[in-house]
Parts: structure tokens; sequence; C-alpha cells
């Protein structure tokens, strides 16, 4: 078979033009509602990129804004890193009482956000000064749906839950928090809560849960060497079950 010259793809590719622009030329209509509806669609994800960064930044702007009031109220500064405690018991729990709402009137206005799991992580905190563990509880629950499966933040909403739960007794509910919190993609403290997943279980009574973890924590890539990030008395415990004949 004989090659092509240069000359021949040449004439080819301009009779290719030519054909394609007399289509175009016969069909004017398709070809402009192809383009628009391009062109709609660039539009639109651009016009979403910004309304989320929007969305995100009123977010923020409304978290920063209930933040400052209630460092103020409680006889602080706007640039306290710690909010500060009252003199007066009954001032400190009527304003608690006051803004916990606050926070939460941000979370339930921008969920998805992550001011809004912020805004819920101070709501939570708050009921827990208050002596409301159920309702600290709760508020962070209703908030882990609205972050999105591989936002790093609802691994911090597992965590919390999960350190609420082991504080009240509840320790197989404590392990599947952490294994939840472990489980989020992209989650920085994925060995840790592992690591007390594998605690908690071992503290229920199921040792073999906690073996589990522990193996896995051991043989997982993504935790730098496995187990290398646990407390030493968690490890020494987790290695002590381990090598523990199973009867």
């Amino acid at each position: 078979m004989a090659r092509k010259q240069p000359t021949d793809t040449l004439e080819e590719l301009e009779s290719l033009g030519e054909r394609l622009g007399g289509w175009i030329g016969t069909h004017p209509v398709l070809v402009l509602s192809v383009a628009g509806a391009i062109l709609l669609v660039a539009a639109s994800y651009g016009g979403w990129r910004a309304w989320q960064g929007s969305r995100a930044d009123r977010a923020s702007t409304a978290l920063a804004d209930v933040r400052t009031k209630y460092l103020v109220a409680m006889g602080g500064t706007a640039n306290d890193a710690k909010v500060p405690e009252p003199a007066n018991p009954e001032t400190a729990r009527s304003l608690r009482t006051e803004y916990v709402e606050r926070f939460l009137e941000v979370a339930r206005a921008h969920p998805g956000t992550a001011a809004a799991a912020l805004a819920r992580l101070e709501a939570s905190n708050i009921y827990a000064e208050l002596g409301n563990r159920d309702r600290a509880l709760e508020v962070l629950q209703e908030g882990v749906p609205e972050q999105s499966g591989d936002s790093p933040i609802g691994g911090i909403l597992e965590s919390r839950i999960a350190r609420l739960q082991e504080d009240a007794g509840h320790l197989e509910d404590a392990a599947r928090a952490y294994e939840a919190a472990a489980a989020v993609p992209g989650y920085p403290l994925r060995s840790e809560a592992l690591g007390d997943a594998a605690r908690c279980w071992a503290d229920a009574g199921k040792p073999d849960q906690a073996i589990d973890l522990y193996a896995k924590l051991q043989s997982d890539p993504a935790a730098a060497g496995g187990s290398s990030h646990l407390a030493p008395h968690i490890e020494a415990r987790l290695r002590e079950l381990q090598a523990k004949p199973k009867p």
C-alpha cells in the first residue's frame, strides 16, 4: 500500500474543513443551540462556584459575629482563644443558654458549610457546660448528614460524638463513632481514631473487635507505618491483647 504524501493529507483536511463549514452553514440553528448550551453550562458552573464561595463567606461571617459577641458578653475580648468564665454563675448560665441558640441559628441557616459544623461544635460544648450532655450529642449527630461524605469536617464531628459517648460510658457507641471518624477521607487523625476505637472495644469487653482494628491499623500504609501515632499505653494494651492466645 502506497504511503500518503503530506500534500494528500493536507488536501483531505481542507476537504473535511469545507464539508464541515458547509454543514454548519446549512444547520445554523442546531449549531448555535449546541454552542449556547455549552456556554450556559460553563456559566452555570462558574456561577455555582461563585455562589458556593459567597455562601461559605456569609456563613463564616455569621459565625465570627456570634462568637465575638459571645466572648465579649462572657467578659473577654474578640481575640480570646478561650471563652472566659464570668464571676457570677447565674450570669454565665444565662449567657450560655442565650448563645447556644444563636450558634445553632448559624448552623441551621448555613447547613453543609464548615462554619455550620463549627457552630454545632460550639453549641455542643456549651450544652455540655450547661450539663445537658444529651443535647450536646444531638446537635452534633444532626450535623453529620449535612456534611459531604468526603469532608474531613465530618470526621471532626464524629470524633467529638465518640468522646461524648465515651464520657457517658457508652463504649460500643463510642467505638463505632471513632470508626466512622476514621472512615472519612482526608481526616487527619485517622490513626488516632482507629486506636481510640480499638481501645473502646477493648474497654467494652470486645477484644476481637479491638484486635481486628489494631491489625488493620498496623497494615495500613496510609497510617505512616501503622500504630506509630498511638499513645504508648494504648499500643501496649493492644499488643497484649493481640499476643494473648484465643480460647
